[in-house]
């Protein structure tokens, strides 16, 4: 099952707002206060119990002057068999349904209406429909890796920990007892655990493919140590910021590709991803993400262009705002991208820096009001030097 489209009515600064889901990456870029973060904060609050507050409703809508809760709307399409059974307890409509749309209006989950052309079928609150949509997961920052972790903290269930934890089992680890041993076949698990992230890491981080992870144990502490072609082993902390996010981020997220979870399960709502990274980081990240979209979707703001993967125009949502809220163009990539250029200020003249070489191509055009600027404009100059 997967998000086709939200629909959302006086949230924050959204006063009437629908926006297409990509079945695998959305990108939503556009200025600061523009409203980028509310959309994902929409999507977060329509999981059922999440809260959701009058406090939400646009302040400049009549839905906060007459105190009524935000109302937000999700179309789900790509309906599998098995879902269908469980949907169809609900209602024997979406049985062989293609799609079906859930409205949200209130705080329980009573307040969720199933719409079936113009009708609105109220659910009960024990409705199957909860256990079969997809979970919005929203992330806005990312639990940076340790340099070090005790034996029982990994054992724990503390979620402080699970960063950590996560690494290892990037690494194949299981049991956390055969990496502490200080035996020959401690020893060699850990260089073979070191030795595989290291060529995992390898494959996303093309800044430097001189990168070499290494685990020591001293008791019952593992510590993590990273080198490059200075050969010096550092903790990540040590390291640029930049690059422990990325091996953070690259943690946290691949993991979840691992484990046994049924694909589209979840809706990744991640804020400002790569913000701290150079932009071959941020294109490395984007490559990373495309794996990750493979399997879940994922929506995430930006005010990059090196976010942004040009491969896929149609992913790109250019948020913006005035007068009347929050709004979206779902074609920022028309006449050359020219409403995103034109939205974030970035042209031409801005760049330091041309490739080595490069394709100059002939394209049709209306030359001739180009031409005539052009010859008015040296005619001017000619004068004035004259």
């Amino acid at each position: 099952m997967q998000l086709a489209s939200v629909h959302i009515r006086a949230f924050k600064s959204i006063m009437d707002l629908e926006i297409r889901i990509d079945p695998n990456i959305t990108v939503l870029i556009g200025p600061n206060e523009s409203g980028k973060t509310n959309i994902l904060k929409a999507i977060e609050a329509f999981n059922p119990g999440a809260t959701y507050s009058k406090d939400f409703a646009c302040q400049y809508s009549p839905y906060f002057e007459e105190g009524r809760y935000p109302e937000i709307t999700i179309e789900y399409t790509a309906l599998e068999p098995k879902e269908k059974v469980e949907l169809a307890k609900a209602h024997l409509s979406l049985k062989e349904a293609k799609a079906f749309r859930l409205k949200k209006c209130g705080p329980r989950n009573e307040d969720y209406f199933l719409l079936l052309g113009d009708k609105e079928i109220p659910l009960p609150a024990e409705s199957p429909i909860f256990s079969v949509i997809p979970k919005n997961l929203y992330f806005d920052h990312i639990p940076l890796i340790k340099s070090s972790v005790r034996l029982q903290e990994l054992e724990s269930s503390d979620p402080r920990f699970q960063g950590e934890r996560d690494l290892l089992h990037i690494g194949g680890v299981t049991h956390y007892h055969e990496i502490f041993e200080d035996t020959t076949r401690g020893r060699r698990r850990r260089e073979e655990v070191s030795r595989f992230i290291t060529e995992k890491i390898r494959e996303v981080w093309s800044q430097d493919n001189s990168l070499e992870f290494k685990f020591n144990v001293n008791g019952d502490i593992l510590h993590f140590d990273i080198s490059d072609k200075t050969t010096v082993y550092d903790s990540p902390q040590t390291r640029s910021f930049g690059f422990w996010w990325f091996l953070s981020f690259y943690v946290s997220f691949m993991t979840k590709t691992l484990k046994d979870v049924q694909p589209q399960s979840y809706v990744y709502l991640i804020e400002e991803p790569g913000i701290h990274l150079h932009p071959a980081g941020q294109k490395d990240l984007v490559r990373l993400l495309e794996i990750l979209g493979s399997k879940f979707q994922i929506v995430y703001t930006t005010h990059s262009p090196f976010m942004i993967n040009r491969a896929h125009p149609q992913r790109v949502r250019l948020v913006s705002k005035n007068q009347k809220g929050t709004e979206v163009d779902n074609e920022a990539y028309r006449e050359n991208w020219k409403p995103l250029r034109n939205a974030i200020g970035l042209m031409v003249g801005d760049l330091f820096f041309f490739g080595d070489s490069g394709v100059l191509l002939e394209i049709p055009t209306k030359k001739i009001p180009f031409v005539e600027k052009m010859r008015s404009m040296r005619i001017w100059r000619d004068e004035e030097q004259n």
